[in-house]
């Protein structure tokens, strides 16, 4: 796998010498544009926007307010551009601390899922954060429901912590705090 920096927040995969089948990704900071493509994204996972917002659908006025409260919290909201489509494919969110990365939200629109993209793009952010010299990544994996991403986690080397209560938009859910030490 091969990384290339191209500013503040742009990273290439590509994962030829993985998967001869995969394409180029990128992971760079979203911008205005992307919200009309960030929208298809989380309305195309509407198991996730029922279980963890408790809403069927999301608009832009949604992922306006998202980008800006998670700048407010120090957190970075990044896009999974496909490198030769230059579509948004997906969502990853992220905030560095002291020595642990906090990964509030790494999500696929649902026709890349399934496909390997998910760990692929997992193992580029991951390599970032080691050459940043992190020591861990945290998660916060909401389980309250069946077809969870725990076992995802656990297949990438994360280990369950705790129990907490999470509240996103007007909805509580139970989630595991999942960590991985990546030095």
């Amino acid at each position: 796998m091969r990384i290339k920096k191209h500013g503040k927040m742009n990273w290439t995969i590509n994962n030829n010498l993985m998967r001869t089948h995969m394409k180029k990704y990128i992971i760079r900071d979203i911008h205005i544009d992307d919200y009309k493509q960030v929208v298809a994204v989380y309305n195309s996972n509407r198991h996730f926007l029922l279980n963890h917002l408790g809403v069927e659908s999301v608009d832009e006025a949604f992922v306006s307010g998202e980008v800006s409260t998670m700048h407010n919290a120090g957190i970075n909201s990044c896009v999974i551009v496909n490198g030769e489509k230059q579509e948004v494919q997906g969502v990853l969110d992220y905030k560095s601390g002291n020595k642990e990365v906090y990964l509030s939200l790494l999500m696929l629109a649902t026709d890349s899922q399934g496909k390997g993209i998910g760990r692929d793009v997992y193992a580029c952010f991951e390599s970032k954060m080691i050459q940043l010299d992190s020591a861990s990544i945290r998660i916060d994996v909401v389980n309250d429901y069946d077809d969870n991403l725990v076992p995802f986690w656990k297949r990438l080397g994360f280990v369950e912590c705790e129990t907490v209560t999470l509240e996103w938009g007007n909805k509580k859910s139970t989630a595991i705090v999942m960590r991985k030490n990546i030095q």
